[in-house]
């Protein structure tokens, strides 16, 4: 046995053990998604709830997004919006959907420019601030990003996984809805999807800043929001400070919110390298997953590619149908893969059958140029430590340190403000 074969055969294993773990657990997420479905949704009147939502810009479909708030059917909450000053353009739509919801307590934090974190954990910081200082102290505090359209019961099912008493955290994931025809926005979709493969009933889940949920109690106790002055990531931070407790953190597919995606190649490349190397910096165990695991899937494809164009070269057609064998094997248990999670997304994602199609078809056929992609970016984002975000040019000293080393702004830091835009208490209101 020559040693091209010895080495196609080595790949091949590696890749089908991991193929057929990758199957496994992708089994469960459907199974985990499907008992979810049938899960009746309870509620506590008697919880009062404040959702957070940092704004910044106008979003694409702001005003619409904005509307879904509040419409939330959750019997006790109020709405905290904040942005980081008074010429923010969300602002005015803030207002003019606020006016338009008087029923809905609402108000708006004026955070003023960040100087030592991110801004939106310094934003993060003063709302949740202003929230626990207000005379109605909400025993949950829930979170929602301004791009972000949920539907009437997101805050309810987010609740309510908290209300169980099994997890600290809830939280839930989003799924991008990709913008016009370029291929790009459906690459970025089917990435995002392979995060949410990783999802399940584990109590191991990381949070996801854009909807998530915690007691008010386990907020204070678990040290924020002090633990997150000088840092970036709001969500990693607290997915660290709850696994260390030890707490758990539960994934509700009820709350996967819709996103929309209007990217080109290089933004897909520059957000993929930075939602890694956000990854490597706060949840280091987490990017050495997706590095390793990465590695070892792309490393196995191109290996057998490889062994198979050499077989073609070096005449010997053995080893160019075991590699092909092997490689055609190992794409069909990703594709099944695939497949069975889309089947386990597919009822929490309200669209229409032709778009989410769309993006299934090409996690299915194209798995592995998606699979390259989040390594590449995986790789990319081990090299150096700055990011832009929101126009924003950030140094990631540590998990602990952050520097602002650009930003588009040039007014001094502001002193927290704090405005109320709808004088209706939080109350009870029927479902």
């Amino acid at each position: 046995m020559d040693a091209s074969l010895i080495f196609c055969l080595i790949c091949l294993s590696f890749g089908l053990i991991q193929a057929a773990l990758m199957l496994l657990h992708a089994w469960e997420h459907l199974r985990f998604h499907r008992r979810r479905s049938d899960s009746p949704l309870t509620v506590n009147p008697n919880l009062r709830v404040t959702l957070i939502a940092p704004c910044k810009g106008l979003d694409p479909d702001l005003h619409e997004n904005l509307l879904a708030l509040f419409r939330q059917q959750h019997p006790n909450f109020e709405l905290c919006f904040v942005v980081e000053n008074e010429a923010d353009p969300a602002l005015p739509v803030i207002r003019d959907v606020a006016a338009e919801n008087p029923h809905v307590g609402s108000r708006v934090v004026i955070a003023g420019l960040a100087h030592d974190s991110g801004q939106k954990v310094h934003n993060l910081i003063c709302a949740s601030q202003a929230v626990l200082n207000s005379p109605h102290r909400p025993h949950i505090l829930a979170f929602v990003d301004s791009d972000a359209c949920p539907h009437p019961e997101w805050l309810s099912r987010l609740v309510s996984r908290i209300g169980c008493g099994k997890f600290a955290v809830a939280t839930g994931y989003r799924w991008y809805a990709p913008q016009g025809k370029h291929w790009a926005n459906r690459l970025l979709s089917a990435v995002n999807n392979t995060v949410i493969a990783v999802m399940g009933p584990h109590g191991f889940n990381l949070v996801w800043g854009g909807a998530w949920a915690i007691r008010t109690e386990t907020f204070e106790e678990l040290g924020l929001p002090a633990a997150w002055q000088g840092t970036l990531s709001d969500d990693l931070v607290v997915s660290r400070l709850v696994h260390a407790a030890p707490l758990k953190v539960g994934y509700e597919p009820h709350c996967l919110v819709q996103s929309a995606a209007d990217f080109d190649l290089p933004r897909v490349f520059e957000f993929v390298r930075r939602q890694f190397l956000v990854t490597r910096i706060y949840a280091p165990l987490w990017w050495h997953f997706a590095f390793w695991s990465g590695l070892l899937t792309n490393g196995c494809l191109l290996g057998l590619g490889a062994v198979a164009a050499w077989g073609l070269v070096a005449g010997s057609p053995q080893t160019t149908l075991t590699a092909v064998a092997g490689g055609v094997l190992i794409w069909a248990l990703g594709a099944l893969r695939f497949h069975m999670a889309a089947i386990a997304v597919r009822p929490y994602v309200a669209v229409e059958d032709a778009e989410y199609d769309t993006v299934a078809r090409f996690n299915f056929w194209g798995w592995p140029i998606v699979s390259l992609t989040t390594w590449v970016g995986t790789l990319a984002s081990a090299c150096g430590n700055t990011i832009v975000w929101r126009g924003i040019r950030y140094r990631l000293d540590s998990a602990d340190q952050t520097t602002i080393l650009n930003h588009p702004a040039d007014e001094p830091v502001a002193i927290l403000k704090f405005e109320r835009t709808s004088h209706a208490q939080p109350k009870a209101r029927a479902a």
